[in-house]
């Protein structure tokens, strides 16, 4: 039986997950997400692949005379706001898919188009939206576990429609519940640093919080930025 480096198994984390799919009543691939960011990793692929590390790891170690239980196992702490650690899931997502760079685009005379992406932020549904706020900052924001056919405004026509242009959505706020989840927005700085501003939940806006939500997000785990600092200075 394959074993990770937090020492959960693969049918241990199946078992959970087949547990979490009855007791939340969500399909088993969102069910293995959730699993396996309550075992400390960012999703299930990176668990599987953890297994893979793990075994040519152990291979390489045993062979040098080291046995399986001197293998150094990483920590994964959360030491990051919940909040502010959804939008460093959403950053990652943009930057991994190229619709944003980390350049500051301003500094050549042009800016980045704003736009939206329709996405899986740690196994659920969700919205990544930004815009150009100028000097070379990106307005992100991020609307979790979010239902499109549920949404109000969804098929409704002209201005009335939701078109992603703002930081929350385009309803009434008692209706929220009904499509999203949580709702966080910030801005990332490229210009003076690689950052998003404030530190913990400060300078963070348009923040929405279903019932039961901050739960769940708390359970997610820590994400590590890529190629930017998920706290800095704040620029007026």
């Amino acid at each position: 039986m394959k074993k990770n480096v937090t020492g959960h198994t693969d049918k241990h984390l199946k078992r959970q997950a087949k547990k979490i799919k009855k007791e939340q009543n969500i399909t088993h691939t969102q069910a293995l997400e959730i699993a396996a960011s309550e075992a400390g990793f960012t999703n299930f692929k990176n668990f599987q692949n953890s297994l893979k590390k793990n075994s040519f790891s152990k291979k390489g170690k045993e062979s040098a005379g080291q046995t399986s239980h001197e293998i150094s196992r990483p920590s994964f702490s959360k030491m990051l706001d919940p909040y502010r650690n959804l939008l460093v899931a959403g950053v990652n997502h943009l930057l991994q898919t190229k619709l944003i760079t980390l350049e500051d685009s301003s500094s050549h005379g042009k800016r980045d188009n704003e736009g939206h992406v329709f996405t899986e932020i740690f196994g659920f549904p969700s919205v990544v939206r930004w815009r150009d706020a100028g000097f070379g900052e990106l307005e992100i924001s991020v609307w979790w576990k979010y239902d499109h056919s549920r949404h109000p405004h969804a098929e409704l026509e002209g201005n009335s429609r939701e078109n992603f242009n703002t930081t929350t959505p385009l309803a009434r706020k008692e209706l929220y519940k009904n499509f999203v989840g949580v709702t966080v927005s910030g801005w990332l700085e490229r210009k003076e640093g690689k950052h998003i501003m404030g530190k913990d939940r400060e300078k963070l806006v348009g923040i929405y919080t279903r019932k039961g939500e901050k739960a769940a997000l708390d359970r997610m785990p820590s994400q590590l930025p890529l190629g930017f600092e998920a706290q800095g200075k704040f620029y007026i």
